[in-house]
């Protein structure tokens, strides 16, 4: 299970080097295949294995067989392999004509960590996305995340970072909307004498349908339900009323008066509590774009869960094709779903599909709901059979870190588990 779950998270594997930039210190950077790949706790850790010890007899028999009829001896160079240190990160950092100042170091060994190349170009990139910021975690997660996806914006930064650091639910922001909506309804008949009737009741009715919408949005969202309601459309209808209402809060603050007030502020309040959800499904728009990174190359999906009281969130990863049109193959992918459970807490659950057998493993807060789950493991295969599907690995882990989806958003690979392999003469 542990290589299915791999992201491969880049560097570590074929064709690309570990550490440093193509034709940059290339003899001295181990590669590493994604069979020696493993999941631990906060990320993906990429573990070099030594070759078995009769490879090595057997390459040194061969050494000594073709030194032999050559007639001259030859002595094996051996490898070793020994930890990166930030010593080895500074004097890359020089040596590619960037300062190794203390900000600059934590930098370099994110884009380690994130399998990114350690290239001028890549650090210069992260530097200018992320100018003018307060350079926090969140906005570095976020520049990382960006940079990652191929995608230079300012705003995207903006509104990606504001997400990471405010880790905003997209079923308490729709509850908090629809109370606004509601509020603003009932402070409608306090504009009649700053607006137009007719404006009034198309307003009023447009007002009811969307909040129409917003109660039956939990059972017909896309991954949810009836599954009509997609997020684009989403977005389109919480811009355009959002838009209506700034227009209409403009014309009643030029009205003013006692009346026209209550109304502005309830006009205010709904405009906030648009964007509030507006700039949540635009971060998860932004890190649903398509991506030449495996690892960060996936459909991501806050969804309101209606089974939960009150609704909760329902995050849900889904792998794409590493292909130009990055599509999703339902009988070749990866789904990683991270639900917020009423009795149980929060469970993160990972499953690899191939075709008719599906991996899983599941991620929980505690041993008391590891127990429970592997209890009733047998009704889930059950229930796979029947719609001819083998479990083919079912594991359960007390793994707390890993049952928030923020993890597998952005993988990582351990620091500590980067070797550098330099050869004795």
């Amino acid at each position: 299970m542990a290589e299915d779950i791999t992201s491969g998270a880049g560097g570590l594997h074929p064709g690309k080097p570990v550490i440093w930039p193509t034709g940059k210190g290339s003899p001295q950077s181990q590669q590493v295949t994604q069979s020696q790949t493993t999941q631990t706790s906060g990320g993906v850790r990429g573990v070099p294995t030594q070759a078995p010890r009769s490879a090595q007899a057997g390459g040194a028999a061969a050494a000594a067989s073709a030194s032999s009829s050559a007639g001259a001896a030859a002595k094996a160079a051996p490898d070793i392999a020994r930890a990166l240190t930030l010593q080895d990160i500074s004097a890359h950092l020089l040596n590619i004509g960037i300062p190794d100042n203390e900000m600059n170091l934590h930098l370099a060994q994110l884009m380690l960590k994130s399998g990114v190349e350690l290239s001028q170009l890549n650090f210069v990139k992260l530097m200018k996305m992320m100018e003018g910021t307060n350079m926090s975690a969140s906005v570095q997660e976020a520049a990382m995340g960006l940079l990652m996806k191929g995608i230079d914006s300012p705003e995207a930064l903006k509104i990606l970072s504001n997400y990471f650091a405010q880790n905003p639910q997209l079923a308490a922001q729709m509850i908090a909307l629809q109370e606004s909506i509601g509020n603003l309804m009932g402070s409608l008949g306090a504009g009649k004498g700053a607006l137009n009737s007719n404006l009034l009741a198309q307003i009023s009715a447009m007002l009811a349908q969307f909040d129409d919408l917003l109660r039956d949005l939990p059972g017909n969202y896309k991954f949810s339900g009836k599954g009509n309601v997609g997020r684009d459309s989403l977005i389109n209808d919480v811009r355009a009323l959002k838009a209506l209402l700034e227009g209409v809060q403009d014309k009643t603050s030029v009205q003013g008066g006692g009346q026209s007030e209550i109304l502005t502020a309830s006009l205010s309040g709904a405009v906030g509590k648009l964007d509030n959800v507006l700039q949540n499904l635009i971060a998860q728009a932004i890190m649903s774009q398509g991506s030449n990174r495996q690892e960060v190359n996936y459909q991501f999906y806050q969804i309101p869960n209606s089974l939960a009281t009150p609704p909760k969130n329902f995050e849900i990863i889904v792998k794409r094709e590493a292909n130009e049109e990055k599509t999703i193959d339902p009988k070749d992918t990866q789904l990683i779903m991270s639900v917020d459970t009423h009795n149980m807490g929060k469970i993160s659950i990972v499953m690899r599909v191939k075709d008719k057998k599906v991996s899983f493993l599941f991620n929980t807060e505690n041993k008391e709901v590891q127990n429970s789950i592997i209890r009733d493991s047998g009704d889930l295969k059950q229930k796979l059979m029947d719609r001819e599907y083998v479990a083919e690995s079912f594991q359960v882990k007390v793994n707390p870190t890993m049952c928030n989806i923020r993890p597998y958003m952005i993988p990582l690979i351990g620091l500590d588990d980067l070797l550098r392999v330099s050869v004795e003469a």
